[in-house]
């Protein structure tokens, strides 16, 4: 499926993932995300992040861990998206599986605007 047929929020966090998070084009935070995104955690935790704050995240994770992501399923409308994900980063030397689910909602400026995700698990989806 091409970009232009593809629901807006997708073609947003599919950015994301690839070009930030795998290519490290890291000063594309300021184009895809809001200022701040605010990250939902259990228990009705929030978390704000400015584009400062995203890219020393994402920077870290990159640099430190070497995080690399693959979507698996993605379901999307032009305002909501789900990806369920893999993640594939280095701990103590070792290669490390990682998975989870976020969703994303985009604003009115069609930027990741908030994010849910649960605690991330270990190994990769089947």
């Amino acid at each position: 499926m091409s970009d232009d047929t593809k629901p807006r929020a997708q073609v947003v966090m599919e950015r994301y993932w690839e070009e930030v998070n795998n290519q490290g084009k890291l000063e594309l935070i300021r184009e895809l995300c809001a200022d701040p995104i605010t990250r939902h955690d259990p228990e009705g935790k929030t978390t704000e992040l400015t584009h400062d704050e995203q890219i020393a995240r994402v920077q870290f994770g990159i640099e430190k861990m070497g995080v690399k992501i693959t979507n698996v399923v993605v379901h999307a409308d032009d305002r909501t998206v789900t990806g369920v994900w893999n993640m594939t980063m280095q701990a103590d030397g070792k290669d490390v599986a990682m998975c989870g689910i976020e969703v994303f909602q985009l604003d009115d400026d069609g930027r990741l605007a908030h994010c849910w995700n649960a605690p991330y698990g270990q190994g990769h989806w089947g």
